[in-house]
């Protein structure tokens, strides 16, 4: 199997969130992560379900991928529609090797500033 670039880890958890595939967005994240260090697999997907009840992903744009040795980061804008609302998100990934394959390590997402 073809090993996923950082930015696809991204694209591939958007299609996961889109068919409310919670185990599916488990997998792509480090053991190291604190998504990890919250969840089980089962709670997860658990927890993805209710937390994506109301909501659908409409969208994605990746503006940028740095790739330095071990880490990568990519940014990118996702627009999700939660209870008939568009909501733009401003977000940075951190993502890292284990064996030989990208694993999402931390994450931070921004709404835009309402003027």
């Amino acid at each position: 199997m073809e090993q996923l670039s950082p930015s696809e880890i991204i694209k591939f958890r958007a299609e996961c969130y889109k068919v409310s595939d919670g185990a599916g967005v488990y997998s792509l994240y480090s053991v190291k992560s604190d998504l990890r260090k919250l969840f089980q697999a089962d709670d997860f997907a658990n927890h993805f379900r209710m937390l994506t009840k109301n909501a659908e992903h409409t969208g994605l744009v990746i503006v940028a991928e740095n790739i330095k040795g071990s880490l990568a980061e990519v940014k990118y804008i996702e627009h999700i529609s939660e209870n008939s609302e568009l909501i733009t998100y401003y977000s940075k990934t951190v993502l890292t090797r284990e064996q030989n394959t990208w694993k999402i390590l931390k994450e931070k997402r921004e709404l835009p500033k309402l003027s």
